[in-house]
C-alpha cells in the first residue's frame, strides 16, 4: 500500500480520537411555574380583604336605611363602613 494511504489512515484515526469534539447535549428548557392566587377583590373600588361579604353587608344597610351622607356611615368594621359609603357614591 502507497505510504499517503497509511498516512490518511493514521490522520483520521488521530483526528476522531484527539480532537474530534463530541457533540454537546441539547439544553431543555422547562417552561417555569408560577403559582395562581385568586386575583384581589374589590367592592365598588374598595379593596375586600376575603370575599366582600363587609362591604356588601354595610352597602344593603345604607339601603335599607336610605342613608344619603358618608357621614351616617358607621359601624365596627371598616368594611361595612366602605359598603355603606359606596352606596352613598353611587346613589346620591
Amino acid at each position: 500500500m502507497p505510504k499517503w494511504v497509511w498516512w490518511a489512515i493514521g490522520f483520521v484515526i488521530f483526528y476522531n480520537v484527539f480532537i474530534k469534539e463530541e457533540p454537546k447535549p441539547q439544553i431543555k428548557y422547562y417552561p417555569v411555574t408560577v403559582p395562581t392566587y385568586p386575583a384581589e377583590q374589590a367592592f365598588s373600588g374598595y379593596q375586600c380583604t376575603v370575599d366582600c361579604s363587609g362591604h356588601a353587608a354595610g352597602y344593603q344597610w345604607a339601603e335599607e336605611n336610605d342613608i344619603d351622607d358618608e357621614d351616617d356611615c358607621g359601624g365596627n368594621s371598616e368594611s361595612f363602613i366602605e359598603g355603606c359609603k359606596a352606596y352613598v357614591q353611587e346613589n346620591h
